[in-house]
This record gives structure tokens, C-alpha cells and sequence, in this order.
């Protein structure tokens, strides 16, 4: 669960590499393309040199799951976030993302027969309220002027988030390089078609940010939440311990760019870090 725990601490950096991109002038496209790409090269890269035999003996079962885990989690998963963000807001996308728990359960309630006890679910409720917190200070609840399409890009965004862990849980016995290497080439083929990033304005240090994005929250956090993955018997725990990634970007945010921090932010922390706790104990 430490690994899970630790590629949410990962992708609570995503924010510092949006906004240095942002403000080198890479368009919300290229972002998303740049992530995958840069994925897609370095783990084509790691899977190939620790499975030179086995790289390209991929059954079409594995295929098929990376496939989906591309196109739906990474690749679509992008679009949403991108189009709930310009919509409704950072702060709302990303509590819209962490619908994710409540997809995940109940796929892997019907996919892999999981008990969903009433512990598990009132650790859901906690954790969804925790995060709305932690992310916007319950200030969510005040915005009459949301768009139901931003919203429903977002909810998009959550389940796409929850099915990352159902097509990890069901690829678990492949390494998780060659995973990450072919999901982020589908996902990368499916940005490239249908959100065309175009070459515009693209020059050294967009490149250079976007190879260290396509890195750190990307390829590293993906390869721990992987190997995380086949150690947790219970798939519908994954989200909520990897539920620690706003609390990264909320705390990134307050000491890296000065971004004011309430109360009621801090409550939304202790009841994400509550439901953790619940989750990890409940069976």
C-alpha cells in the first residue's frame, strides 16, 4: 500500500509541470500529447532493455488491456480532465476526478467479486468529502454558475481515473514497464488523431519540460502504482490510498507558488488521511 500511497505523492506534482508549461506557451493539446509521448519513449526504452525477449511476445489478452488502459485512463482520461478544468475550474475538476473510488468499487465489485462492506463504503463517503475539502475549502458548494457539461467531463474523468486500477489489477502478472511502454502508445496514438497537439511554439524547453513530465508523475509514478497494484488483494482501496495526491498538490501549491491555505483545507487533509486509515482496515 506504500507504493500505491507513494505515486499519489508523485502525481500531486503533475500541477508544477502544467503551470511551467503553460507559461512557456505549450498548449492544453501538446501538454497532454508531451506527457504520454515522453512516457511512451521512456518505458518503450526501460521495458525494452529488462524484456528484450519478451517485449514483442505480448498475447493479445495484454494487448487488448493496455489498449483499453491507454486509450480510456490515459488518453480520454485527458480530454476530459482538460475540458473539466476549462469548464468549471481546477478546483472542481479535481474533485470531480476523485468520483474515481466509486467507480473503481463497484467495477471491482462486478468484475473481480469484491466484498464492498459498509466500512469500505463510508470510507467512500469520507474520502469524498475530504478531497472536496482539501481542494476547495467546501467552496464548491457555492458556485450556482457550474457548467452540467464541465461536470460531466469531470464525473468522464473520474471513471476513466477508476478503470486505471481494474485494467492494472487485471494485467498484474505483466511487468509494469512493458505495460506503461504500450498503454502510453495508445494513449499517445489517441491524442495524436483525435486531439491534435500540433507543433506550434514548441521549441527546447517545452521539450525538456515535457520529457521531465512524461517522467516523474508519469512513468515513475506509474511504474510504483503498478507494482503496487499486485500487492493490494483489494482493488476498491487503490483510489482512496492514492487519494494523498491532492494533499500533495494542495501543500505543493501553499509552499511553491504561496497559494493560501484554510482551515476548512486542512480538515479536508485529516478527513482524506481518516479515510485512508478506514480503507487500509476494512475488509
Amino acid at each position: 500500500m506504500l507504493l500505491i500511497f507513494i505515486a499519489g505523492v508523485l502525481w500531486g506534482t503533475i500541477g508544477i509541470f502544467v503551470n511551467e508549461l503553460n507559461s512557456l506557451g505549450a498548449s492544453s493539446p501538446q501538454i497532454c500529447f508531451l506527457r504520454m509521448f515522453s512516457g511512451f519513449l521512456i518505458m518503450f526504452l526501460a521495458a525494452f532493455v529488462k524484456n528484450k525477449k519478451n517485449f514483442f511476445a505480448v498475447d493479445k489478452k495484454t494487448l487488448l488491456l493496455c489498449a483499453g488502459l491507454g486509450l480510456i485512463s490515459h488518453g480520454f482520461f485527458n480530454i476530459c480532465y482538460t475540458a473539466s478544468i476549462k469548464l468549471n475550474g481546477m478546483g472542481i475538476a479535481c474533485v470531480l476526478m476523485y468520483s474515481a473510488p466509486v467507480f473503481t468499487a463497484v467495477a471491482s465489485k462486478i468484475f473481480f467479486h469484491e466484498k464492498i462492506s459498509s466500512l469500505k463504503i463510508f470510507a467512500l463517503v469520507l474520502n469524498i468529502l475530504g478531497c472536496i475539502f482539501t481542494v476547495t475549502g467546501g467552496k464548491i458548494f457555492n458556485n450556482p454558475e457550474l457548467s452540467l457539461i464541465g461536470i460531466s467531463a469531470g464525473l468522464g474523468t473520474g471513471f476513466c481515473y477508476g478503470m486505471a486500477a481494474i485494467f492494472g489489477k487485471a494485467a498484474e502478472k505483466v511487468d509494469a514497464s512493458i505495460i506503461s511502454a504500450y498503454s502510453y502508445f495508445f494513449a499517445a496514438l489517441f491524442l495524436l488523431i483525435f486531439n491534435t497537439p500540433g507543433l506550434e511554439n514548441l521549441n527546447a524547453k517545452i521539450l525538456g519540460t515535457g520529457f521531465l513530465y512524461g517522467l516523474i508523475p508519469t512513468s515513475l509514478a506509474y511504474i510504483v502504482y503498478y507494482n503496487g497494484l499486485k500487492k493490494i488483494r483489494d482493488t476498491s482501496k487503490v483510489p482512496v490510498i492514492a487519494s494523498i495526491e491532492p494533499i500533495a498538490a494542495v501543500l505543493i501549491g501553499m509552499i511553491i507558488y504561496n497559494e493560501q491555505v484554510e482551515a476548512a483545507n486542512f480538515l479536508g487533509i485529516a478527513v482524506v488521511f481518516l479515510s485512508i486509515v478506514i480503507m487500509v482496515k476494512a475488509k
